[in-house]
């Protein structure tokens, strides 16, 4: 039940328009957060530096108001209106500390969080934290004032008196007498104008982002549109038109796949061709053998026809019906050949047993016709005659080749024909070859190369035949990785006879 929901869900076909456009959009819509992350961080430090500015003045002014008393006590007084000022703020929370040398208070709020011991700054130099305050987030400006470091003027000591400032000054204590001052301040105004600064930067990206989607869309939309284009003007050919597609009415990225299809289209139109003058030639040779059955059919149907003649007619039939059977036979092999090189299975098969097989089928012919038909060559079994591929396409193969020699060897009882069938294994690239040798009247140099083309026979010759069987040797070869050569087989000599050699390549016997 669970794969049948998800099979619901699951695309049956991807989309290039969709998947590009999920690439596009997903990084900018993740960007998007962390670009609302990064502004709020970048927004509170700007919203921090104008209250951290103030906050630092006020503790330094503050810091002035600390004197030394004539006794060399610490003193602070702020006056009323300034107190008042400095607490003056509508948003705000705002509290100030003095704490003597001694931790007394000298002002302010007794309950504002000390800074730690570590923190503690030069003469005036003022250091900023932030703190809680009354359960109030709050940011502390502090700073120290060394008392030892003001000077009698500064602490308001008359120079009358200056003998007794001098003893007093010079009374042993631990350390600098050093005065704490704070200021504190609650963080609202920094939060409104953190906000602030927030929706002024992202309220615009709101209005920006659809807009940038929309954008994008329409140059996917765009950037595609030469493929629609390509596939309206493919859907308008006609089922005949396999001319190739103009590379360069498309954009640089689609050439190699229009490229891709023009080899196809070429390799369409010449299989098309090839398939046209094949059915052609077929049906040519068919006609004769059919045209001999219906006229030895109407002679042997006359009234008047004798008994001698219906018996030559009945002949005549019989042979034609023969050669038309022959000619069918050798157009399914040919068909089987062309379209077996990827569906048939393939295995390690024994080139010289299959040999033998041929052999055995074929010797009753070639004794009828008075032909000696013998083999040399290895043993049946030995690893160097072991090919890997379809043992029914290579018997067929090697069936045509005896076919061919037992057909156009004549034999006579001055000259008796010879055929041999050889195996060889050569020594340096340790390739698989398989000879056919006759004493025939071999075939013309000029002529070896057309005996390969479909219902092709050589001239000079009386023999009938259907034109097919090297045409199908040839297409067994190449689809085992072999090739076909023809040689006379005594140059020289009157006849020549003719010498087939069908070369395995080393890999097919490596493969076996």
């Amino acid at each position: 039940m669970k794969q049948q929901q998800w099979s619901l869900f699951k695309r049956e076909q991807r989309s290039l328009f969709g998947e590009i456009l999920d690439w596009m959009l997903t990084p900018l819509l993740l960007l998007w957060p962390v670009s609302l992350a990064l502004t709020w961080l970048v927004a509170q430090g700007l919203a921090s530096k104008p209250f951290d500015r103030a906050l630092i003045y006020n503790a330094q002014a503050l810091a002035q108001l600390v004197k030394v008393s004539p006794d060399h006590r610490a003193l602070f007084n702020l006056p009323q209106p300034a107190s008042e000022l400095l607490r003056a703020d509508e948003s705000d929370l705002v509290y100030f500390q003095v704490i003597g040398p001694k931790g007394e208070l000298l002002g302010g709020d007794r309950d504002l969080p000390k800074p730690v011991e570590e923190e503690k700054t030069s003469n005036y130099e003022v250091s900023l934290r932030d703190d809680e305050m009354r359960g109030l987030e709050v940011r502390v400006a502090s700073t120290w004032v060394n008392l030892d470091a003001l000077s009698p003027e500064a602490a308001g000591v008359p120079r009358a008196d200056e003998a007794r400032q001098l003893a007093l000054q010079t009374q042993p204590h631990e350390g600098p007498r050093m005065v704490l001052v704070q200021v504190a301040e609650t963080r609202e105004k920094r939060s409104v104008l953190a906000a602030e600064i927030i929706k002024g930067v992202m309220l615009p990206q709101f209005a920006i982002l659809p807009l940038a989607v929309l954008l994008v869309w329409l140059a996917l939309v765009r950037g595609i549109k030469p493929l629609s284009q390509l596939e309206e003007r493919i859907r308008a050919r006609k089922p005949d038109d396999l001319s190739p597609l103009d590379e360069k009415a498309v954009p640089m990225e689609v050439a190699p796949l229009v490229s891709s299809v023009n080899d196809l289209l070429n390799r369409l139109k010449e299989s098309i061709a090839t398939q046209k003058r094949f059915l052609a030639d077929a049906a040519h040779q068919l006609k004769t053998p059919l045209a001999g059955l219906r006229m030895q059919a109407d002679l042997a149907q006359r009234k008047d026809a004798g008994e001698d003649e219906l018996k030559h007619s009945l002949k005549q039939i019989g042979r034609a019906s023969v050669q038309a059977t022959h000619t069918v036979n050798q157009l399914l092999s040919l068909a089987r050949a062309e379209g077996g090189g990827t569906n048939l299975s393939r295995q390690h098969c024994d080139m010289v047993a299959l040999l033998s097989e041929v052999l055995q089928d074929a010797l009753p012919r070639a004794l009828d016709k008075g032909l000696d038909l013998g083999y040399e060559g290895a043993a049946a079994g030995s690893p160097d005659v072991q090919v890997h591929g379809n043992s029914v396409l290579l018997k067929e193969m090697v069936r045509n080749l005896v076919d061919n020699a037992i057909h156009y060897t004549p034999s006579t009882p001055e000259r008796p024909g010879v055929i041999t069938v050889r195996t060889l294994v050569d020594p340096y690239s340790h390739a698989f070859v398989i000879q056919v040798e006759d004493n025939g009247p071999g075939i013309a140099p000029a002529e070896r190369e057309r005996v390969f083309e479909p219902f092709y026979r050589a001239l000079g010759t009386d023999v009938d035949g259907s034109g097919l069987g090297l045409p199908i040797v040839l297409e067994i070869a190449q689809q085992h990785g072999a090739t076909v050569s023809i040689e006379a087989a005594h140059p020289g000599q009157t006849p020549p006879g003719a010498c087939f050699t069908v070369r395995f390549s080393g890999g097919s016997l490596k493969r076996a």
